[in-house]
């Protein structure tokens, strides 16, 4: 990259180095691990090595212990492919709590089950997604959100530069991706990323026997982008088994690429949807995976499930960094009552609604007061839009930008 783009986790990071021997820092290829390490105080001055060196992986292979036997403090990235080093690292720590190791890898598959086994109790975990839109323009995390989730009037910032939101949601926010202009680069970044992903990574670290099937199942995902996720509609369009069908999602999901958004249901006197959403985490993906090459030639109605896949995936970093938890909710049966969003942090709780349109109306807020209705415990509620102005809609529910974010 160019020009480095401060990332929201990194003073996470500090303070789980702080007192933690081992923090796992985790995220797909390309989201900046690595960059983050090498450019941020104190980690660039840390001893690096990283499994993707052939060298340094065959050590690591036949003597552990010549790795880690520097005592000061390590990163070791792309650490998945050398799970032999972790009961190595589990000794050091338990001879000495001082020692710092920073284990970063794009694979929470066989990352985070060695980590549960060999290092509970010693691992503080992290994950680092593509680029939040604050964090493409630069700028600081949007505090306004704990305003709301607090009931006070929220601090919005100052009105930001307009930008074409369709040419962003085409490209994505991988920070690579963000540094082309032009949609034929930007299509073939994607198709590259797919390909090395797919048949580099995931297919060497699971049992994917049969590479186009797989790549099918990721394009009907992509296809349902921000819908109810049934994996039995999935396997009959893909014609493979419930069984298929739901191994690949999973490692999608642990790999992240893709996530399952829970319903809630706490407290809630009503009947909702209990499937989860699904939706990859950056839309430049999800367009890819569709197939599409073009931004123009996206239908109009395809553009909704973009966007709220886009709003998703800013606030799954809100949420990462205050502790939180996000759901969605739906009810079911007669007339049905949606809010796309609703983030829980410290029992308290914020409701957002997605429209991908520059105009906004009362009625759009319609799902948010039937929720108030419902949860007295909900702070406030959000409909985030593609236009430019900040309003209020009624008491503790604003309509807000994307830009925002």
């Amino acid at each position: 990259m160019d020009i480095f783009k401060k990332r929201w986790v990194t003073e996470k990071l500090r303070e789980a180095t702080s007192f933690s021997p081992v923090t796992v820092l985790t995220g797909a290829r390309q989201t900046g691990k690595s960059t983050l390490l090498n450019y941020e105080e104190p980690f660039r001055s840390w001893r690096y090595v990283t499994m993707d060196d052939l060298d340094v992986m065959a050590i690591a292979t036949k003597d552990p212990g010549a790795i880690i036997e520097d005592s000061g403090p390590l990163i070791i990235d792309e650490v998945q492919k050398a799970p032999n080093l972790l009961p190595a690292i589990k000794m050091a720590v338990d001879r000495d709590r001082s020692r710092r190791f920073i284990l970063s890898g794009s694979s929470n598959l066989l990352l985070m089950k060695g980590v549960s086994e060999t290092l509970a109790g010693r691992a503080i975990y992290l994950d680092l997604f593509p680029f939040s839109y604050g964090e493409y323009k630069g700028k600081g995390r949007p505090d306004w959100i704990s305003d709301v989730l607090a009931g006070v009037e929220p601090r919005f910032p100052e009105v930001s530069g307009e930008e074409n939101i369709r040419s962003l949601l085409f490209r994505g926010f991988l920070p690579p991706v963000t540094e082309l202009s032009q949609e034929k680069h930007v299509s073939l970044w994607w198709r590259g990323y797919i390909a090395t992903y797919l048949e580099r990574d995931l297919r060497d670290i699971s049992r994917i026997s049969n590479l186009p099937d797989f790549r099918r199942v990721m394009s009907l995902l992509a296809m349902r982008q921000a819908s109810i996720l049934r994996q039995s509609e999935v396997a009959r369009d893909a014609a493979l088994s419930a069984a298929t069908v739901s191994r690949y999602v999973n490692l999608l999901e642990v790999s992240n690429l893709f996530a399952k958004l829970r319903p809630y249901s706490k407290n809630v006197a009503t009947r909702v949807i209990k499937s989860p959403k699904g939706l990859f985490v950056d839309s430049g993906l999800a367009c890819a995976l569709a197939g599409f090459t073009e931004k123009d030639r996206i239908p109009d109605e395809w553009w909704g499930g973009l966007f709220e896949g886009f709003i998703f995936s800013n606030l799954l970093i809100v949420t990462h960094l205050t502790g939180g938890e996000i759901y969605y909710f739906r009810t079911q049966g007669g007339k049905e009552k949606e809010v796309d969003f609703i983030l829980d942090v410290g029992g308290r709780l914020c409701a957002f609604e997605v429209k991908f349109s520059e105009r906004i109306a009362l009625r759009d807020a319609e799902g948010i007061r039937y929720l108030q209705s419902l949860l007295p415990r909900l702070s406030g509620g959000v409909v985030l839009y593609a236009g430019k102005e900040i309003k209020r809609l009624f008491k503790g529910i604003y309509a807000v930008p994307y830009w925002c974010l």
